[in-house]
């Protein structure tokens, strides 16, 4: 018997009204105190359900009590499904799936969910900028689009290829109107929407291997969403990641596509960059003082010898950008700064160095270097 006072009831009966009114149901009052919601098909009698308009946290909690165990059993479905399907009607989800390969006893290595995470959020950032601007490349993301990011919620994770779920906000909608009337979706609604738009197009690339399918849907991907999104297959280091839509039905929404889930494949993510390169006007290299932590060192010399060796050593900063990116700065460095930075990145301290910023595909460097210091604070 499931306890009363489990959290999954901590829901007010008008969630459940709008949940079930979604679902086919009808709602009116019975008496003046009393809220009826009941569904009435070829069976003698209908199924009702009653909310006392006054009733006290008590009594509150045990009419939802009661309520989801009738839906339960009607839909022949787990209570807990119930609960969070009312739940998630003030939000659009957006879940992620990698494949079973990469799963062990129902768990991923740390360094895939971190990653997931960390990237996810700069395509979240990337979508919202887009949104807002209508730009197809920017190199400065928004800071309501970092808020944006901030606000979505990571959702508990789900078995079956093991699956992320990011729940992002759009509220219950107060002001409905007509089907024949348009209605002014909020922000939060357009971003999930270009997100999926965008995932949809990609499947057409995909199918024609045409990067420029993607390049010319303006509702959807953006240059920083296609770069954003590769990244995040790169990153997690997956074969493919199966990626859901699930709009909130609260809000009208335009056809999207047939379909809801989309697999972004590893083998294809260059057709994704090739597509930002097509939406991207050409950046000059300009000055920059880059900060942070060394993520590599790489030499082909002898790392025994690193003051006489003369071959090339090269060093990688994760730098956040002005625009509050995290970009991957590839610097060379002379052998005495070498030495230096080799000991900087085995203790973990933070780095500066100054010098021209190049872009080159989507990779970064640093050119004209000079001034590298390793930080003690």
């Amino acid at each position: 018997m499931t306890d009363i006072d489990d959290p999954q009831f901590d829901i007010e009966p008008r969630m459940i009204v709008r949940y079930l009114q979604h679902s086919g149901w009808s709602a009116g009052d019975f008496g003046r105190k009393i809220n009826r919601v009941f569904f009435k098909d070829n069976a003698p009698d209908a199924v009702e359900i009653f909310f006392d308009k006054q009733a006290s946290k008590e009594t509150k909690r045990k009419e939802v009590f009661f309520a989801l165990k009738t839906i339960s059993e009607f839909y022949e479905r787990e209570i807990s499904d119930v609960s969070n399907d009312i739940k998630s009607l003030t939000y659009d989800q957006i879940t992620s799936k990698i494949p079973n390969e990469y799963v062990l006893n129902d768990t991923i290595q740390l360094r895939v969910a971190s990653q997931y995470i960390n990237q996810m959020r700069g395509f979240l950032a990337s979508s919202a900028t887009t949104e807002l601007t209508g730009e197809r490349h920017f190199k400065r993301t928004r800071k309501e689009a970092l808020e944006y990011a901030e606000q979505c919620r990571f959702g508990h994770t789900f078995r079956g290829s093991f699956g992320f779920l990011i729940e992002s906000p759009v509220g219950l909608n107060e002001t409905p109107t007509l089907d024949i009337v348009s209605e002014q979706l909020p922000l939060n609604r357009r971003i999930v929407e270009r997100i999926a738009l965008g995932l949809a197009t990609y499947c057409d690339a995909v199918e024609t291997q045409n990067p420029g399918v993607i390049a010319e849907r303006r509702d959807g991907f953006s240059a920083n969403m296609c770069d954003a999104m590769a990244d995040l297959i790169e990153e997690t280091d997956v074969s493919k990641m199966v990626i859901g839509i699930k709009l909130s039905p609260e809000w009208r929404s335009k056809s999207l596509a047939s379909k809801s889930t989309f697999s972004i494949e590893h083998k294809n993510i260059e057709l994704l960059r090739a597509a930002a390169r097509s939406m991207r006007v050409d950046e000059k290299p300009r000055p920059v003082q880059v900060f942070g932590r060394i993520r590599r060192v790489e030499t082909d010399g002898n790392p025994a010898d690193l003051m006489e060796d003369t071959a090339p050593k090269e060093i990688e900063i994760n730098w956040a950008s002005d625009d509050n990116t995290l970009v991957h700065v590839k610097v060379m460095l002379p052998n005495a700064d070498y030495a230096e930075a080799v000991e900087a990145h085995r203790t973990g301290k933070y780095v500066s160095v100054s010098g021209m910023l190049i872009r080159l595909g989507r990779s970064w460097r640093l050119d004209q270097v000079e001034n590298f210091k390793v930080l003690t604070v």
